[in-house]
Order: C-alpha cells, then sequence, then structure tokens
C-alpha cells in the first residue's frame, strides 16, 4: 500500500474561504473519481497558517496514476480545481509513502486527527516508519499517538486535523 499526500498553502488572508474551496474540491473528486481524498489542516502551534493537505491511500500505483491522469480530463473539473488554486500561495508539495511491511490494506491516517513525524532516521519508540516513494527523498515517516514521543531532534512533527 502507498500513501499519497498532497500539501499546499492557502493565502493567510483567505483561509476560511481556502478550506471551503478545498473541501468542495476533495468531494468533487470523490463523487466523480475512484480516489478517495482525505482533508486536512494543519493545527500544531509550528504550522504556517493556511496549511492543507490531501491524502489517499491505494495499492496500485499505476492505476493511481491512471485516475489522476482520467480526473485532469473531466470536463468540470478545472473550474473547481482553480477554485482552490486562487486561493493558495507557494509550490504544492507531493509525497508518496510506501507503506511498512504488515500494514493491512485497512489502514487510515487518524480520525479526526493524527500526528505525523518525518526523518532521516526511524522513530526511537519503535513504531513503524514508511519508506520515502516519491517527493521526500531519503526521509523516513511514521504516525506516532498523541501521546508518544518522536525521538531526537531533527525531525519534521505536524499535527493535522480533519476537514473533509
Amino acid at each position: 500500500m502507498q500513501l499519497f499526500q498532497r500539501r499546499r498553502w492557502i493565502h493567510p488572508d483567505r483561509v476560511a474561504g481556502g478550506h471551503d474551496a478545498f473541501v468542495a474540491q476533495l468531494s468533487w473528486i470523490d463523487a466523480h473519481t475512484g480516489l478517495s481524498m482525505a482533508g486536512w489542516r494543519r493545527v500544531d502551534a509550528d504550522g504556517e497558517p493556511g496549511a492543507i493537505l490531501a491524502t489517499t491511500t491505494y495499492g496500485d500505483h499505476a492505476w493511481f496514476l491512471a485516475e489522476v491522469a482520467r480526473l485532469q480530463t473531466l470536463a468540470d473539473y478545472p473550474p473547481v480545481n482553480n477554485a482552490t488554486a486562487a486561493l493558495t500561495v507557494g509550490e504544492d508539495l507531493f509525497e508518496r509513502w510506501d507503506a511498512p511491511e504488515g500494514i493491512g490494506h485497512d489502514w487510515v491516517l487518524g480520525d479526526p486527527s493524527f500526528r505525523q513525524a518525518t526523518g532521516s532516521t526511524p522513530s526511537p519508540s519503535g513504531q513503524r516508519a514508511w519508506s520515502n516513494a516519491e517527493g521526500a527523498d531519503g526521509l523516513l515517516t511514521w504516525f506516532p499517538q498523541h501521546d508518544q514521543p518522536v525521538g531526537g531532534g531533527g525531525h519534521r512533527l505536524e499535527e493535522w486535523a480533519r476537514i473533509h
């Protein structure tokens, strides 16, 4: 299984409208494709205002690429995508992670929130790390519970709350 993550940033002056447009975009994608997208907003103290994240999991990367390509051909998609893009700033970041061995196909991120730690060394708490497949070269990621330590410095630690 793989986890796909697309990070975006809503312009700080347009966060409420940006969240609404983002949720509408993910709902539209869910209704018109086989993708099942979840939407998140960053809630930790270190998070940049307006940080949002779209995620999905899948078992077949070729299927995922074909479904994304098909999405791009749907005539009604550009206005939905453009409504969100008009409220964002900076470059989108894409990350794709390979699941550690033994993770079932029914695995999901936390609900209503999750923590994600990313770094060059695995968690000292024994958390199973996901390996980078794209976008975060040389890094590992894991999903500690809210009361679990993530280890020493050098890790990116984020907390996300579900909005879609």
